[in-house]
């Protein structure tokens, strides 16, 4: 029996391991099964048999099928055509087993049917739909076959395929390197499969965005200073998407002045369009390019301004060249008109009476050439300045597909919602993978994540949105993974759920690398898949991650470390035949983004060091270049791999300053900027002396950086003195401080602590001394092993000295550390959060109770989903009832929170949601956050969109926040408030309102502590320090 997981229901169920499958059901083994061994069919050897009048798409599969069986046993085989018009007997010799495949109608499995060894109406008349079966004698001559069958072309087209690659054959054979999988055997399964039809229609990429790695590569592997885009290629194309079960296509169409004009994909190679024929793709072209002609074939000097209002004849014979052109290849044609370069058309201020007269024209020329306007499918994009024409009220004809596109930045614009969902023509979405614009381009390398896909296709397929599924990959590499992701989605959608996405790159892991290590390798893509939805790479820069506070950048510098460190170890344990395909599918994404947020983070040290007059400043600018020119090993590393096969793939530089002017583009090399160094050989002003104390969070030491005795107090330092963050029982375990040279290199500094009285605060070091040989910087981490020994409600700021050697006068310092000895009541309930350092921090899925609406709608878990937690989300479900439900608003989750002394006034509440589009206009998403008995108080999450030239129309956060990954909004809970238990309360109206952390700041704001930089906590006076991803949760009693 098939495998099937409804969306609705996925939480509650199980799934089995299927192996190299990718969550499908098995149709082969490399063992014969004991029980039933006699009606296995094997396959080792078997040939393929096709009819001579099926399709030639069946026939490429089938020979491709026969290479890579193969491969795979090591035994050539045939690819036998049979003529059905001359009857099937005596047609093979000797052939025990056998695999037959063909189309519904193909005279081969019309034979099958006709003598009763076959029955395929459970695939009659569906789309794309495949059936495996074994049967017995089918053929003179042949004892026992493996039968796929499928109900068109493509249907059997992706059952050779999918037989091909769970017996070992990736689809990233050629695209990633992937080799075959040796099997001494193969069986085929004694039981009936069938496949289909696929959730989304129609499903596929764009291939966009070609310079300077796509183009440059391949012309690069021709020995040419411009290689276009040709059959040979697209060849690999066509192969890559069938084997993914995918059936789309924009092509290539990057506009280029060297030489101009850019790609065309239906000039530069001529035979283009037949072979998509061929092999079955359906070509379409991009939002910009209607009627099959590629905007780079437009010539403004020959047929003069791209402009309906002034040029229209000219226009009108241009589309008219591409219906012609396309003759009865299978197309989907783009109707409407945007501007050359992916702008507004010209005459923009009358958009919709031209657009409507532009469609009807279209439409016309369909029906000269096609024989009725309907006659083929046709997809109007409502991207950037489209969509406000279609909310504007420019409804174009029910047969035209609808096609809604994201923001650029993987947040899905628009859904359809009321009678948009029954559109005979149905709706689809355009979705990015990488992109080039604003605010910041990002086109590097695959920094998608894999759970947030998930959330934003899921709900494309719930809402109704399942004609088109388009996906901008760029250069296609490096998207493997994304790719596969969403086209499996796209194929069969009720396989997926957020809980199975660590099994589902297991799965992945195992077909390209085998079982033994796939475990491994899946946990590091999720990790990956992880770590880029922080941020995008090319939006990281020195300021991103808090080098001061919540120790930020060391946390996640400190992530990317372990992931590349274990990547380089299985790097070194896979066998040397897989080590192409994972240095380009594993190592090198993981490795060389660690080495670029190394970078990115060791700027941001680097300066605050040189602010401090540390002399590790240079050391750390010198790690930096270090760090630098190891991330181009990497890329050299790339080029010469398989003997230059993937030379400048890698070429798109990353490294980057980013400044005005053209901040959204790209950098056309790579820099490192902006790094400062220190004079060794100098000492430190003579009132401060050379050894430099930082505290954990505190600027004291930056502020010594520029002194003056008349009014800046030290030995001990009292303006801006060294104040730790406290320890308590409920915060972090442990604080530490920096003790550091900053004087002249060549004389160490011996330096020692000053004893203390309370015997029950630990630190690790005593003395010790400082030096260019032993290192000039050391750190002290202070605990408190044993908080029974403090004093309960113990609350005070100890101070103890420290001392250096030599010093011209006498070094004395102290460093500030508060304890805050506050305990829970024992009687406080499960899962409360105690108030620690002025703040509360709560990851969303850790609440303390729930209710149910009375059409049981609830907060669910949403695991790994959000970047600014470990342990997911929450969000309403099921699903379609959330969004239809009366009662949603009443729905809630609670959070306890502890307060161990009052607030006066209010508390800060920053609430950071995953983010996400109003996909519905008649359900804007809004959320409600209140305090003990306040009553709810819903809040819109996103404003009234305005429009932007560029970008179209967008929520007036979207330019600020969109590459933050989350949403983040203020609310002031109004005070007082008491000592004591305190409950919080979340409600939401829809649920595509994900909700990843609640961050509390109770406003004890202490003095000399500074809230520094970011994006949580960066305005006001609070407790709240500055950071980017916020503080990590804190405790919760369990």
């Amino acid at each position: 029996m098939r495998f099937i997981r409804f969306i609705e229901v996925l939480p509650f169920l199980v799934l089995i391991r299927t192996g190299e499958a990718l969550l499908e059901e098995r149709l082969v083994s490399f063992e014969p099964t004991a029980s039933s061994n006699a009606s296995q069919v094997r396959l080792t050897q078997a040939p393929i048999i096709i009819a001579e009048d099926d399709s030639v798409g069946v026939h490429i599969a089938a020979k491709n099928l026969a290479s890579d069986l193969g491969k795979i046993t090591e035994f050539e085989r045939a690819v036998k055509k049979l003529n059905g018009t001359r009857g099937f007997e005596a047609t093979i010799q000797d052939a025990e087993t056998a695999i037959i495949a063909g189309s519904s109608n193909s005279t081969i499995i019309r034979h099958l049917v006709s003598t009763g060894s076959l029955n395929i109406s459970d695939i009659e008349g569906k789309w794309e739909t495949f059936k495996t079966t074994t049967v017995s004698d089918p053929l003179p001559g042949v004892k026992q076959a493996l039968v796929v069958a499928g109900s068109d072309k493509r249907g059997t087209v992706y059952g050779i395929y999918t037989l091909s690659e769970q017996s070992g054959q990736s689809p990233y054979h050629w695209f990633a390197d992937v080799p075959a999988k040796k099997h001494a055997e193969i069986y085929a399964l004694p039981k009936q499969s069938v496949q289909g039809e696929p959730s989304v229609k129609y499903r596929g990429l764009f291939i966009n965005d070609e310079e300077p790695a796509l183009n440059s590569w391949w012309s690069r592997a021709h020995n040419a200073t411009r290689q276009p885009l040709d059959s040979e290629f697209y060849a690999h194309v066509f192969d890559l998407l069938l084997r993914l079960k995918a059936n789309y296509l924009w092509p290539a169409m990057w506009r280029s002045v060297t030489p101009p004009p850019g790609n065309i994909f239906f000039t530069d190679d001529p035979t283009n369009q037949q072979l998509a024929d061929d092999y079955g793709i359906v070509i379409s072209t991009s939002h910009h390019e209607p009627m099959q002609r590629a905007t780079n074939e437009w010539d403004e000097k020959i047929s003069g301004p791209w402009d309906w209002s002034k040029n229209r004849q000219n226009m009108t014979e241009f589309m008219e060249e591409g219906v012609r052109r396309a003759g009865n290849n299978e197309t989907y044609f783009t109707v409407g008109l945007r501007g050359l370069g992916d702008e507004a058309a010209a005459n923009a201020q009358n958009a919709i009476p031209m657009l409507t007269e532009v469609i009807e024209v279209q439409r016309e020329i369909i029906r000269k050439y096609r024989g009725s306007e309907t006659a083929v499918p046709q997809v109007w994009a409502l991207y950037k300045e489209v969509a406000a024409y279609y909310d504007a009220g420019l409804d174009p004809p029910e047969d035209i597909t609808l096609l809604f596109p994201d923001d650029n930045w993987g947040n899905v614009y628009r859904l359809p919602s009321g009678p948009e969902v029954d559109r005979k023509g149905g709706t689809g979405v355009y979705f990015h993978f990488e992109y080039v614009g604003l605010p910041r381009s990002y086109k590097w390398s695959n920094t998608n994540s894999i759970p947030k896909t998930y959330k934003e296709l899921s709900h494309a397929y719930l809402r109704g949105a399942t004609q088109i599924w388009i996906v901008n990959v760029g250069d296609l590499k490096p998207m493997e993974l994304p790719l596969n992701f969403a086209m499996d989605m796209a194929w069969d959608v009720t396989k997926f759920s957020f809980e199975n996405i660590p099994e589902y790159l297991t799965e992945y892991a195992a077909r390209e690398f085998g079982d033994e290590h796939a475990g491994e390798i899946g946990s590091l893509l999720l990790e990956y898949s992880h770590l880029v939805s922080m941020r995008r790479y090319e939006l990281v820069t020195p300021e991103t991650y808090s080098t001061l506070n919540y120790n930020e950048a060391e946390r996640i510098i400190k992530r990317w470390q372990d992931a590349s460190s274990k990547a380089k170890a299985l790097y070194g344990q896979v066998t040397p035949d897989l080590r192409p395909a994972f240095y380009q599918l594993v190592y090198y994404p993981i490795a060389s983004g660690a080495l670029y947020h190394k970078v990115q983070a060791g700027i941001s040290t680097n300066y605050r060091y040189a602010l401090e007059r540390r002399n590790s400043a240079n050391l750390i600018a010198q790690q930096i270049l270090d760090d630098f020119e190891a991330s181009y090993d990497l890329v050299e590393e790339w080029d010469a791999m398989l003997d230059g096969k993937w030379a400048n793939m890698m070429s798109q530089a990353y490294f980057d300053a980013v400044e005005d002017p053209k901040r959204w583009a790209g950098p056309s090399r790579n820099i490192v900027a902006n790094l400062s160094y220190v004079q060794l050989r100098e000492n430190m002003q003579f009132s401060l002396g050379n050894l430099g104390i930082r505290a954990e969070g505190s600027l004291s030491a930056v502020n010594q950086g520029r002194w003056a005795e008349s009014v800046d107090n030290s030995m001990p330092t009292t303006n801006f003195a060294p104040v730790l963050p406290p320890l308590d029982p409920y915060g972090p375990s442990s604080r530490h401080v920096d003790l550091f040279m900053r004087g002249d290199h060549r004389i160490p500094i011996n330096w020692s602590l000053d004893p203390i009285e309370e015997d029950w605060i630990s630190i690790t070091l005593q003395n010790g001394t400082l030096s260019r040989e032993t290192g000039p910087d050391t750190r002290l981490i202070l605990t408190v092993p044993d908080w029974s020994k403090v004093p309960i409600n113990y609350n005070q700021t100890i101070k103890f000295g420290i001392r250096s050697s030599p010093s011209a006068y006498p070094y004395y310092d102290q460093i500030h550390i508060p304890i805050q000895n506050f305990r829970l009541p024992s009687d406080v309930p499960k899962s409360t959060f105690p108030e620690t350092d002025g703040i509360i921090s709560i990851e969303a899925p850790h609440f303390s109770s729930s209710s149910n609406s009375s059409e049981g709608v609830s907060f669910v878990k949403i695991p790994h989903l959000g970047s600014r937690t470990s342990s997911g989300c929450i969000a309403l479900r099921p699903f379609q009832t959330a969004r239809s439900s009366s009662s949603t608003n009443n729905t809630s989750v609670t959070y306890s929170i502890y307060l161990f002394s009052p607030v006066t006034n209010s508390i800060s509440a920053t609430i950071l949601i995953n983010s996400g589009l109003d996909t519905d206009p008649h359900l804007k998403m809004q959320y409600s956050l209140t305090l003990d008995s306040a009553p709810a108080n819903f809040t819109r999450v996103l404003g009234d969109y305005i429009k932007h030239p560029n970008a179209g129309d967008i929520p007036p956060e979207w330019m600020a926040q969109v590459a933050d990954n989350v949403w983040t909004k203020q609310v002031q809970l109004k005070g007082p408030f008491k000592e004591g238990l305190h409950t919080l309360t979340w409600r939401v109206n829809s649920p595509e309102v994900y909700l990843e952390k609640i961050v509390l700041d109770l406003g004890r704001g202490m003095s000399g502590v500074p809230a520094g930089s970011g994006t949580v906590g960066a305005v006001g006076a609070g407790s709240l320090r500055g950071s980017y991803l916020g503080p990590e949760e804190t405790f919760r009693t369990t």
